[in-house]
Formats: C-alpha cells, structure tokens, sequence
C-alpha cells in the first residue's frame, strides 16, 4: 500500500502512538512521512525509519489515501489528492463549533474505541466512522522483566491534569491507609504545559499529604523502557481518569501483568471490563473544567463520593490480599498489537 501519513512523532501522546504505527505500517506498506512538528527518535532503528519514510514523500504517488494523526482542531491541510482520512483523540463528549468543522472536513474518521466513535455520531458528525483500537509493545513492556519489591506500590503515569484525576488519587491514597501500611503511591508525572507556579499547586497535593512520606513523584522519563523498568517495581496501576482518549500507560500496565483499579468510563472501557480490572463506577457526567484546557463547553466524567468510596475499597482490598498479578489483563494487552492496529489501519484504507 501506498500512504501519505501526516502525525507528530515524540515519546508521549500522539507522537507515540504515531512512531509506534509509522514504524508498523513501514514493514509491508510504502510511507511517505510529512511531521507535524520536529523530528523524534528514541533508537537508530527509529531514525532510520524516520528518514526513509521522510526522504520517500515524493515516490508517494498523488493520489494515494492520506492518513493525519492529530487533534480535531487542526484538520483542514493534508498530503496528496487521495482519500483524506483522519485519526484524532478526544476526551469530552461534545465539540466546539472549530472542532466540528475540523471534524467535517476529512472524507473518514478512524477513532480508537465505540465510546468515540458514539460521541462523533451523536453530535452529528456525518462521516463513516471506523474503530481502531490501539496497541501496545510488549517487548518494552515485557511482564518477564518484573521484580519483587518489599512495599506494596500503587503508581499512576501521566501528566499532572485533572482530568487524570491525580488528586483524587492522592486524597483516596491518603484515606486508605495510614503510617504503619507498607505502602507507597508512585505518580509518575509532569506537564511541559504547566508553569512552575502551577506545578507547584500540584505539588502542594503531595506536601501536605498526611502520607507524604509514602508519595514518590518522578519526572517525566526519557524514553518507554524507562517507563516499564519503573512498572516492573510497582504492584498495581491506579487510572481513575475523567476522560481519556486512549490511555496506553493503563494497557502498558496490563502488559506487564498488573492489576489495574480504573474508572469504567471513556476510551479503556474499549478493552478494560470487570474481568481484567476493578472498575470504578463513573454513571454521571458533569462540566469538564480546570482552568486550563478545558472550560465546561463539554462534558468529562463525574467523580463524587461514591467513585472515592469505591477507589479507596479496591486499594484496600488489592494491597491486603497482595494482588499482584492479573493474567486477564495480560491476555488484553496481547490482542492488542500495533500489527493488529495497522492491519486494522490498512483494513480501512483499502
């Protein structure tokens, strides 16, 4: 096959997800490469592919399918003459009148879960709407590589957000257990959006924790086998989230064998189910609003009493009985492949 493939390329988000399929889609497909932003390896191998598939743009016959991996406010330019399809990531369930013309305007839409592509039909976007689930690469995140640690840690990976619910997390963690636990809460996190007064404000969750002593915060790692050698020291993930788009690190997770506590709301409920984690009720919505990135126009998951009740039962439980495994998760995260994702890809496309 013959693409143009229009996506940033980075460790985090959308630049992952995008080297992940570049370098899928390039064993058995001709890429033309266009970057949305600069450059990004973590390897050679990945340069390599990179500069093959940037320096073959113009092999790429004109009206060959286009696919843009980015967000629904900045779909208006593509590659090419051929079918325009786009590949865009959201987390609230309503758009602006800008993301709906954005939205509008590729010929076919592919998102990652039903629960986006629900939220495309129901505010009348009339475009075929193709699922495609995600991956994840279980040689970084290989669950043979764990190790045995004398705590019992929860751990989140993110950047500090609301919407990722990192003080809810810390509020459940702190009314879950108290000094003599031998416990810990890793958060895994940072944000290059945020400044240093408001990273502060986060920060001040973990000061004055009366279990401050317990919470670990690390900076934002350097590349993914960084992040799975942190994984393989904790004993269970924590994603109370909001609203996702994706959410790879709770798949990564999985992958590596780890019990999983996340809300039963938004794009993981495309592989999260009551067999492979303890799911957090999340039966309401309300304005999503941080100050930030979002304004209340749209809508993210409700997180009450009933959602802290619920997560502060689940640490308990996990950390009483030792869970540290979760071999249905494990299953999950093997049927989702970035081969899978790009066969999916070409599926669509062809």
């Amino acid at each position: 096959m013959n693409l143009h493939l229009m996506a940033p390329l980075g460790n985090t988000g959308y630049g992952y997800v995008s080297m992940n399929i570049l370098q899928q889609l390039s064993v058995d497909n001709n890429i033309g490469l266009t970057i949305i932003g600069g450059p990004s390896a973590e390897s050679e191998e990945q340069a390599r592919i990179v500069n093959h598939a940037l320096t073959s743009s113009y092999l790429i016959p004109d009206d060959s399918p286009c696919l843009k991996i980015w967000h629904q406010f900045d779909l208006l330019n593509r590659v090419g003459k051929g079918k325009y399809y786009a590949l865009p990531f959201f987390e609230v369930d309503s758009f602006n009148q800008k993301e709906l013309y954005h939205l509008n305007f590729p010929d076919e839409l592919i998102v990652s879960c039903e629960w986006a592509k629900n939220i495309i039909q129901k505010n009348g976007i009339d475009k075929n709407v193709h699922v495609v689930p995600m991956g994840v690469d279980t040689k970084v995140f290989d669950h043979t590589k764990n190790q045995t640690t004398n705590k019992y840690v929860f751990c989140t990976i993110g950047k500090w957000e609301k919407r990722k619910a990192h003080d809810t997390i810390i509020h459940c963690f702190n009314n879950a257990f108290d000094n003599n636990d031998d416990v810990e809460l890793w958060l895994v996190t940072s944000n290059p959006f945020l400044s240093k007064e408001e990273e502060s404000e986060w920060l001040k969750l973990v000061e004055n924790s009366k279990l401050k002593s317990k919470i670990k915060v690390f900076p934002r790692q350097p590349n993914h086998e960084s992040i799975a050698k942190i994984i393989s020291y904790t004993n269970c993930g924590i994603y109370i989230s909001r609203g996702e788009g994706w959410n790879m690190e709770l798949l990564e997770f999985m992958a590596m064998n780890k019990p999983v506590i996340a809300s039963n709301y938004s794009a993981h409920t495309e592989y999260c189910t009551k067999d492979n984690s303890y799911l957090v009720d999340m039966n309401e919505v309300e304005p999503a609003m941080d100050g930030k990135w979002f304004f209340g126009e749209s809508n993210w998951g409700k997180i009450g009493q009933n959602q802290i009740d619920q997560t502060i039962e689940y640490m308990r439980y996990c950390y009483q009985n030792k869970v540290d495994s979760n071999e249905n998760g494990l299953n999950t995260a093997k049927q989702l492949s970035w081969k899978n994702t790009c066969d999916m890809l070409v599926g669509c496309m062809t």
